[in-house]
């Protein structure tokens, strides 16, 4: 009897234990919010787009919000052409435009895709880039460049900058026959946080009403969707699936839910315990100390003597000739001897086709070996790692 109440309280202390967890892990949830939300229409945060989509509203412009997938609006006769489709990602995306987006744009129609994936750029983050609408406030480093056009679908359409600065382009367009194509490096030209910016605003304003088509906000990609008409079978009343009480049981809300996951865990735990009646599974391992790597000891010592003297000239020498050397024998220049600077600059060219600004940029400094700043030696080593991976993806 004495071990079952020393097994009751056990299971009691681990049900409050799992209790508090549940507890905490709502809070936390509750507090984060849904990432996907950002650049919703429907948010009143910071990063959505409430404000702008009502001023459109006010406006008196025809704006609806679109809640069903892409193929079902290009298989929809009444979005056929003459649509402009606003698709604000909650997250930074790399350009993919699928044969279906492609054939409903040349039909006459306007997609416009806020948050395309872009490279950054040494060069301020926060910028008020000058418009026709005024001066845009941008808080982003990323810019397109001249290469965009190697997109498979873009390849031969007339490009067109909307906004952009020395380093390149914020907002740019593509014509493809009849339609258009116009994508954004950042998803927040006029989310909530600007509503102090009016130009900001006004410029996603002129884009989505400058053809004067139909305009559609895209908030499926948000997780919005359309309800589906449900009949009940008694009255034979038509019920959203919101109000059908098959779909609100408790076990079909809990199947919905993350909180199904703590359950299944918390019921397995209290079977294991049930099993084994707390009792080990076998004797006590003492972990061992972990072994001591003098190499590394050794390169985390020599690093902070190196940062201490600021001996950056060390730096680019060594690693700048390594680099350079594994950069040969992938270009087919061997890996014996340090050819000429010009000579790995003219291979990079003919196997590549990317532009040479990094590495040259690389190389010279190597060359010179001169003291660097902290922020000019991050710099130089983040160039390093953009010329290594794309060396990894194009040989």
């Amino acid at each position: 009897m004495t071990d079952f109440k020393k097994l009751l309280k056990q299971y009691w202390q681990l049900g409050l234990l799992v209790l508090v967890v549940i507890v905490l892990i709502t809070v936390i949830s509750a507090m984060g919010g849904d990432s996907r939300l950002v650049g919703s229409s429907y948010s009143n945060a910071a990063n959505g787009y409430s404000h702008w989509y009502q001023m459109m509203i006010d406006r008196g412009v025809k704006i609806n919000r679109w809640q069903k997938s892409f193929p079902k609006l290009a298989q929809s006769p009444e979005y056929e052409q003459g649509v402009t489709l606003l698709q604000v990602q909650p997250q930074l995306e790399k350009l993919l435009i699928t044969n279906q987006q492609q054939e409903w744009v040349i039909k006459g129609n306007t997609l416009i895709i806020l948050g395309v994936d872009a490279p950054a750029e040494d060069i301020p983050f926060q910028q008020d880039l000058e418009s026709p609408q005024g001066k845009i406030r941008i808080e982003t480093s990323r810019r397109f460049r001249s290469n965009i056009n190697r997109n498979k679908f873009l390849k031969d359409a007339d490009r067109v900058a909307i906004l952009q600065d020395r380093s390149g382009s914020v907002i740019i367009q593509f014509k493809l026959a009849k339609g258009r194509i116009m994508i954004a490096t950042t998803p927040y030209i006029a989310a909530n946080a600007y509503q102090d910016f009016q130009p900001n605003h006004d410029l996603l304003s002129e884009l989505v009403t400058k053809d004067r088509q139909q305009i559609l906000v895209d908030e499926y990609i948000h997780g919005y969707t359309d309800r589906k008409p449900v009949i009940d079978p008694k009255t034979g009343d038509v019920k959203t699936d919101d109000q059908s009480s098959d779909n609100n049981d408790t076990l079909s809300y809990l199947a919905s839910t993350p909180l199904i996951v703590v359950f299944i865990n918390l019921l397995l735990g209290i079977l294991v315990l049930a099993w084994q009646q707390n009792r080990r599974f076998g004797k006590v391992v003492i972990p061992k100390p972990p072994e001591v790597d003098n190499s590394e000891a050794y390169i985390q010592a020599l690093g902070g003597v190196l940062r201490q003297a600021n001996s950056s000239e060390f730096v680019l020498q060594n690693i700048g000739k390594a680099e350079q050397l594994s950069w040969q024998q992938k270009l087919g220049l061997g890996k014996e001897r340090l050819v000429e600077s010009q000579a790995l600059i003219t291979a990079w060219e003919n196997q590549t086709q990317l532009p040479t600004d990094d590495l040259r940029s690389v190389l010279q400094l190597t060359a010179e070996a001169r003291r660097l700043t902290a922020n000019e030696l991050m710099i130089w080593l983040t160039k390093i790692r953009e010329i290594d991976r794309q060396l990894g993806l194009r040989l």
